[in-house]
């Protein structure tokens, strides 16, 4: 048995189905020594939730110490060395997770080990957008992101249980995109596609730039999101940030 898995065998019972998830990324990230310090991150977490619940004072003792001992062993990881790097790179990876999501999704026929291997992606999403409390609060667009994914993730299992070899739930892209700076969670291609589709089949609103038409087709798909999941607040900011971009080419 594993250091970790050790570990997770002493997850106060209170916290073993939520941090269960949280132990099975960290376990996956753990195989690959280049990737170690999203494990590192995950036991932070997993860590931090133990100290809130205030109880096994034994188990958070073992996490910390794992955390130490894995940075004792990687002391020139600069991901593990910095925070803001930290938080960088896992809001990196849920991009990279989630533009493979969105492809994966787009295929209109998948085997059941496709979808399971969809499904398993989804929950690392979930799971890693929970992680990102580490470095404080959440950007609002994780938190729809990780939202997102953990419902998709859900959907996807119930197909799957009921015997279905094609989910319907599993084929609907992430209607979800942000803009993390120098990282984007959308697929460009396609929005950019969709803006010059747009463009050529009308006659109308000739000077309204490509990515004017693109960022408003986000916004709206942000804001349809946001909708599925009863969250009224961020679907009108969304829907007002669109209109906002288009207002001025209104004729």
């Amino acid at each position: 048995m594993s250091s970790l898995d050790t570990l997770a065998s002493q997850t106060p019972q209170e916290l073993r189905v939520k941090l269960m998830q949280h132990f099975g990324i960290a376990k996956e990230y753990e195989k690959n020594p280049g990737m170690i310090s999203i494990t590192y991150y995950c036991l932070m977490y997993i860590a931090n939730e133990g100290l809130k619940l205030q109880k096994d004072k034994q188990f958070v003792s073992n996490v910390l110490d794992y955390l130490e001992a894995t940075k004792r062993a990687n002391p020139s990881d600069e991901i593990i060395k910095s925070m803001a790097t930290g938080q960088a790179t896992i809001e990196e990876l849920i991009s990279v997770l989630v533009t493979e999501t969105n492809e994966a999704e787009y295929e209109e026929s998948k085997t059941p080990e496709q979808l399971r291997l969809l499904m398993r992606k989804h929950y690392t999403v979930g799971g890693l957008a929970d992680i990102l409390s580490v470095f404080g609060p959440i950007k609002d667009d994780f938190l729809t992101l990780g939202k997102i994914a953990k419902s998709r993730a859900v959907a996807i299992f119930r197909e799957l249980k009921s015997g279905a070899s094609n989910s319907s739930a599993a084929m609907k892209p992430l209607d979800s995109n942000t803009d993390t700076g120098a990282h984007r969670v959308s697929s460009e291609i396609s929005s950019s596609n969709s803006a010059k589709t747009f463009h050529n089949q009308t006659g109308r609103n000739q000077d309204i730039p490509f990515d004017v038409i693109a960022q408003a087709q986000k916004l709206f798909r942000y804001a349809t999101s946001a909708l599925e999941h009863e969250d009224v607040s961020t679907a009108m900011q969304s829907g007002e940030e669109a209109l906002e971009l288009l207002r001025p080419y209104k004729h």
